[in-house]
């Protein structure tokens, strides 16, 4: 065998080991990225439990969040649960930092009554928004695009509460009380599918100002990006204030 063929036997032996890398590495991040049916019904069970333990109201686990991306950090496995009397969607799950069953109602109930308030102030003086109640109604699709078209160039508001309020603040949820009555300082972050026009920084001071004026909110950090309708950023920098 010439010298060669023998350079170019071995380049296709080590291609060839290469490519089987890749192939099993791609395997297994796929199979990683799916969810494993037992934990989701571990989830399942262990949420019935602490429902039927924590809640008077009646709720109804409707699906299981899996966080194949380790974004959430304190749990992998989540139940998505509704509400029965307010409607609230949330998350029950195993905190794996803490050791104990937990749940994100009292977060999400207020994050849906403070969107409901400041709503009609942002409408005000930016026009019509999207809150996250209907921006989850649209992420129920499983096509990326259609729920594209679905937010469209829609502007979009997002109140977020810090997860573990509820928690925190040592409040029954079954009596979950007004986020008016506590000393929080919620994120508002409005979604423009425009550039930044002049007339802006006097609007989103307005807002804040009406917030506090009317008893609305007293505190919170409010952010504005700019992002077109495929999310791409249409400014540099986000404008932002902590009032």
């Amino acid at each position: 065998m010439s010298k060669t063929k023998k350079i170019l036997l071995t380049l296709l032996g080590i291609f060839s080991i290469i490519v089987a890398g890749v192939v099993i590495l791609v395997f297994s991040f796929t199979q990683s990225m799916k969810a494993d049916p037992a934990e989701e019904k571990k989830v399942r069970d262990q949420a019935e439990r602490y429902l039927g333990k924590t809640f008077d109201d009646g709720t109804e686990i409707y699906d299981v969040l899996y966080d194949n991306m380790g974004n959430r950090g304190n749990f992998e496995y989540a139940a998505k649960v509704k509400h029965e009397k307010y409607d609230t969607q949330f998350l029950v799950f195993f905190n794996e930092e803490t050791g104990e069953m937990e749940d994100t109602f009292i977060s999400d109930k207020w994050q849906d009554d403070a969107e409901k308030e400041i709503r009609p102030y942002v409408e005000k003086e930016l026009g019509d928004v999207l809150i996250s109640k209907e921006m989850g109604d649209i992420a129920e699709s499983d096509e990326w695009k259609e729920i594209q078209e679905e937010i469209g160039d829609h502007n979009q508001l997002l109140l977020v509460f810090d997860e573990e309020i509820g928690k925190e603040l040592k409040i029954d949820p079954n009596k979950p009380a007004n986020y008016k009555d506590y000393e929080v300082s919620p994120t508002i972050r409005i979604t423009l599918s425009r550039k930044k026009q002049d007339a802006d920084d006097g609007r989103f001071t307005k807002i804040i100002n009406a917030l506090i004026k009317d008893g609305i909110l007293k505190h919170g950090n409010m952010i504005v990006e700019y992002i077109s309708a495929n999310g791409v950023p249409l400014e540099d920098e986000e404008w932002s204030k902590k009032f």
